[in-house]
């Protein structure tokens, strides 16, 4: 069994209230601060610690110096039946992306499918966040995000296209629903990162060197190296994908013009994002389509198993198991995520519960 990345835990209306009170001291309005707050918090609870409150203390700092304007009001600035253009104003992403899946989700109310695109925003954490939304409604829902660049073509060097994180959340009858979260890269920049703290080499299959050649040595990882796409030709194409609607439908900022917001703090990144939401009752009765996904399901669990596994599992299965565990015993924090907390506590002058 892999040894558990998580070193301590939070009761989870303790850990909110904390990232709220840190949010407001930057400006944030208390409504936009709460939201914030509970979605990194989320985030945690459902164990994708890469993604949550370990990158709040960040987010501040931009507050501060001016790549994320606290206070901005996302605007819708162009729409139609089923679609809406929004303007986030250099709000925080998790802010834009919660009005933007809003605005998808009730445009699918009317016309069975919403889409709406985001310009001007900024990182915005989990992209299951959003997509999980729609299951409150009975809907199905895609988000994803363009990204600063950090990934090669294949047959290019250098780093040309961000990883451009893609969700979809699918409502279940009887089982948790399924939900996807993944970036297109092979692995995450942050492993190339540890391995190069430690002294480690990587897969050769993780990262390209400044001439375009797959490297086992992990420093080259920022300094004109770049990840490699996941399966190659595959990863780079839904990476495209994702570009097109959050990139160039959002009139959002494309590849080499996206800023990176862990790098940059006093200029807007200008993200883009963009949310599908489908209702599914406009097309088929809710509770049959549920029990449909039920029985894939449960084909996918009952499926023959390979020597030695004990048991196969659905996307977001393990998310579920991981959020169950934070209700009953408090969020999970890693060690990097608590040394984070602790710092913003000392910036923002006030006791955490670390």
């Amino acid at each position: 069994m892999l040894e558990s990345p998580f070193v301590m835990r939070i009761p989870r209306a303790e850990l909110v209230d904390f990232c709220t009170y840190c949010l407001r001291s930057v400006g944030m309005r208390r409504d936009d601060a709460e939201l914030t707050a509970k979605l990194l918090v989320d985030t945690d609870a459902r164990g994708i610690y890469t993604h949550g409150t370990a990158s709040l203390r960040r987010y501040v700092q931009l507050m501060r110096d001016g790549g994320i304007d606290p206070r901005a009001e996302p605007s819708v600035t162009n729409e139609g039946l089923a679609w809406a253009q929004m303007d986030a104003g250099l709000a925080v992403g998790m802010v834009a992306g919660q009005r933007a899946m809003g605005q998808a989700i009730a445009k699918a109310k009317v016309a069975g499918v919403g889409l709406v695109t985001v310009q001007r925003s900024n990182h915005f954490g989990a992209a299951s966040a959003y997509a999980m939304m729609a299951l409150e409604h009975g809907m199905a829902a895609l988000a994803m995000s363009n990204t600063d660049v950090v990934m090669n073509l294949p047959g290019g060097r250098g780093p040309q296209l961000g990883n451009n994180p893609l969700s979809y959340a699918i409502p279940a009858g009887a089982y948790p629903p399924l939900v996807l979260d993944i970036a297109m890269s092979t692995v995450a920049g942050g492993k190339v990162h540890s391995a190069a703290a430690q002294g480690e080499e990587i897969p050769a299959d993780w990262l390209t060197d400044v001439e375009g050649r797959p490297t086992t040595d992990p420093a080259p990882f920022g300094h004109g190296g770049a990840l490699t796409p996941f399966a190659a030709h595959k990863g780079y194409g839904l990476a495209l994908l994702v570009e097109c609607f959050a990139g160039a439908l959002a009139g959002a900022a494309m590849t080499l013009d996206v800023l990176s917001w862990a790098n940059v703090s006093d200029a807007p990144c200008d993200e883009g994002h963009a949310f599908i939401a489908i209702d599914v009752a406009a097309m088929m009765p809710i509770e049959q389509f549920r029990a449909r996904v039920d029985e894939l399901i449960e084909r996918m669990r009952g499926a023959p198993k390979a020597a030695g596994i004990e048991r196969i599992y659905v996307p977001g299965e393990m998310e579920w198991a991981c959020e169950r565990e934070a209700t009953r015993h408090g969020v999970p924090l890693t060690a990097l995520t608590a040394d984070s907390l602790k710092g913003l506590a000392a910036d923002v002058r006030v006791d955490g519960p670390f």
